[in-house]
């Protein structure tokens, strides 16, 4: 083996260490004879040094035994030989770098604690770049060619809230949501085809049972020599995606809007044009049924059509008031008034015959409530509103229950309409208080969300909720007058 290759090989040795705090320790001490293999040691330094020792020894004894008195300076030499050799140990540094200039490797030493300091300075740099990642907010995460994590910045453990040691060896795919978890899908081989093998897309982060994240997400694709590397850069966006979702809703608020002023308008025109066609429409109708029924001969269906035709219009005299109440602001006329009394006197007004109908009425009315400061009229629409929408939701072969119930939560009272019919359907409940949001087929949809702007307008909330054992409850709060 010539000088360079011996130099390769202790280098080779330098860089292949198995126990690296080891070799990390010598460095530090500045150790050079840590890149030389413990096998060369054995097989050549030490059986050479052991060797020279013993001519040392012999030497002594023969001046000893000759009685010369050159032998009390040749102890002297082995003394100071003996400390030299406890300070640095047989294999120490001193006593291997006079062999290595015996053989004619002092160069070859040089360049050895040259790539010594070189290794130094590179573990360093190292050490400042990884600090340097951990301060990012952004997550650096390293991947297998199958997704699966090597390594992970700080970031990445304040992203998941996990421990950095708990996500390794996971695939990235377990910690988003199941609907986002197919854009990791083959991750290397989308990268592969791509001309700049980078990828970029946004997907969320399971945070907890009930909360995602919103993650930005890049991935590039590097080629370590080994085997093919992925790393990704991750980074949370997920207060961007919010103001991003709050602007789209502000403008479908302001569309909405503009679509109620224009409905508004039209209401206004037309509930004048309407109303006088309709009420004589109604006139008329009355007229006839009277001079129809003084007559037996008249065919009873004919009577009843007429009825119908009357209904009709009555319905649609309705229709139009109802338009008319939602897009207008009329001024609330409060007074102190007694729930209970209130719920009392609308369930008298109400066309409803328990008896026919088959509807069983249940009262839960807390005693000594307070008054509440509200317009009669108006809460008395919601109530009507709400009673007929739990008469129309269940079917007509079932008993029917319905349950009103009046209490006080804290500094408001809670009134609750609750029924046993069919319960409102998910895809329906979402935006049940919206305009024109209806189930039913004969139904215009403004009834719930003119009774949602008549609660909101004395300060107190409508909500819904369906029955686990079926049926619906809607509620609605209105605040107590404090002093």
């Amino acid at each position: 083996m010539n000088v360079i290759d011996k130099r390769n090989a202790a280098t080779s040795v330098a860089y292949t260490q198995d126990n690296k705090a080891e070799a990390s320790a010598y460095l530090r001490l500045d150790r050079s004879d840590a890149m030389v293999s413990e096998k060369t040691k054995k097989r050549y330094i030490e059986p050479i040094i052991r060797t020279i020792a013993g001519v040392y020894i012999l030497v002594f004894s023969l001046l000893l035994f000759k009685g010369s008195s050159l032998a009390i300076l040749w102890l002297g030499f082995l003394l100071f030989l003996g400390f030299n050799l406890f300070q640095s140990g047989l294999s120490g540094f001193c006593l291997m770098e006079r062999f290595l200039k015996l053989i004619g490797l002092t160069s070859e030493l040089d360049d050895i604690k040259s790539l010594s300091g070189d290794l130094k300075l590179t573990t360093d740099q190292q050490a400042n770049y990884l600090d340097t990642l951990n301060l990012l907010n952004e997550a650096v995460v390293e991947l297998t060619s199958d997704g699966y994590i090597i390594s992970a910045s700080d970031g990445w453990a304040r992203l998941t809230g996990k421990k950095i040691d708990i996500t390794l060896k996971r695939s990235l795919r377990s910690f988003f949501i199941e609907q986002d978890q197919p854009l990791l899908n083959n991750l290397h081989d989308r990268l592969k085809r791509q001309t700049s093998h980078t990828l970029r897309f946004n997907l969320r982060l399971r945070a907890d049972a009930h909360r995602a994240k919103w993650i930005n997400a890049n991935f590039t694709l590097t080629d370590s020599g080994v085997s093919p590397i992925i790393k990704g850069i991750l980074s949370d966006v997920s207060d961007v995606k919010n103001l991003e979702n709050e602007r789209q809703q502000i403008q479908q608020e302001l569309t909405h809007t503009r679509r109620l002023s224009n409905l508004g308008e039209m209401a206004a025109g037309l509930s004048h044009e309407l109303n006088q066609p309709l009420a004589a429409i109604n006139l008329y109708i009355q007229g006839c049924l009277k001079r129809l029924e003084d007559k037996p001969a008249i065919d009873p269906e004919i009577i009843e059509a007429m009825h119908s035709a009357q209904a009709q219009a009555k319905r649609a005299g309705n229709i139009i008031e109802q338009v008319r109440s939602f897009v207008r602001k009329a001024p609330l006329n409060k007074n102190d008034t007694a729930i209970n009394d209130l719920i009392a006197e609308t369930m008298h007004l109400l066309d409803v015959d328990p008896d026919v109908q088959d509807i069983e009425f249940h009262y839960e009315l807390a005693n000594d409530l307070p008054f509440i400061l509200l317009d009669r009229l108006q809460i008395q629409q919601v109530l009507v509103n709400l009673v007929y929408n739990a008469i129309d939701s269940m079917p007509e072969q079932e008993r029917k229950i319905i349950i009103l119930r009046a209490q006080q939560q804290a500094n408001t009272v809670v009134v609750e309409v609750i029924d046993n019919g069919k319960g409102v359907p998910k895809n329906i409940a979402k935006n049940m208080f919206e305009a024109f949001v209806t189930g039913r087929e004969d139904g215009l949809g403004l009834g719930l969300a003119i009774c949602r702007s008549i609660i909101e307008l004395h300060g107190g909330t409508l909500q819904h909720e369906n029955n686990e054992a079926g049926g619906s409850c809607f509620r609605f709060s209105l605040p107590i007058q404090i002093g």
